[in-house]
């Protein structure tokens, strides 16, 4: 699994650049591409998210919709469900609906939704900052959630107990950074500071309710608003 350079900047909000609308030809180009991917796998254990819009199956969600965000805004209205779907899950993209249509008309959504097939014989939705402003960024946000990488690739080195709170969604000390991301998603800011000991780092992700402290790469202290993190 890779750190995405845009999401994990210092300091940065999530996106690197000011969005622009795709044109007609970008979001044709992108859902048969989209289509044609090979399999998948879930880079981020993800929480279900039933939606109002009754058409789709439930959303992904890496967080509580107060710690989630689309391309800075609150996800589509909708009510978390029981369960975590974890990562390392196959996934395949069957379909990508933009909230535009083919001739240009805006339909009831804001965001794009890309529809998946989980390898647990269940759909799923990703829901896509729809404001992204070319295919190169499209891409570069689904794969804060997809990954080619099997499960047995992205896991290498990582501990049982790190597996199983990944999976969890929890975190432990001394889990590596790409586990956290696994666990939580992407940070919302990052920041990195140098010290004798080493590479220091904070994240904070959205809503200001959740933290991590890392140093040289491996988590020292987490906190959340529920059972989650590793401080109270």
């Amino acid at each position: 699994m890779r750190l995405a350079a845009c999401a994990l900047a210092a300091v940065s909000a999530l996106g690197c650049a000011t969005p622009a609308a795709l044109t007609p030809g970008e979001r044709g180009t992108l859902a048969h591409d989209a289509r044609a991917e090979g399999p998948r796998y879930l880079q981020v254990s993800a929480l279900r998210y039933h939606l109002l819009d009754a058409d789709q199956p439930p959303a992904l969600a890496p967080l509580p919709p107060a710690e989630w965000e689309v391309g800075g805004h609150a996800p589509p209205p909708g009510r978390l469900a029981a369960g975590i779907v974890p990562a390392g899950t196959p996934a395949r993209i069957v379909r990508v609906d933009f909230p535009v249509g083919a001739f240009g008309e805006k339909t009831a959504r804001r965001d794009t939704y890309v529809r998946l097939a989980l390898g647990t014989g269940e759909e799923a939705v990703l829901v896509v900052d729809a404001a992204l402003g070319s295919e190169v960024q499209f891409w570069d946000e689904l794969e804060r959630w997809l990954t080619p990488l099997t499960p047995a690739s992205f896991e290498e080195g990582w501990s049982d107990a790190v597996r199983a709170a990944v999976k969890e969604k929890r975190t432990v000390s001394e889990m590596p950074a790409e586990a956290l991301v696994a666990a939580w998603g992407y940070p919302r800011t990052r920041v990195v500071s140098f010290l004798p000991s080493g590479r220091h780092e904070t994240w904070a992700w959205p809503g200001g309710l959740r933290s991590a402290e890392l140093h040289n790469g491996r988590l020292v202290e987490s906190r959340a608003p529920d059972a989650s993190g590793t401080a109270p």
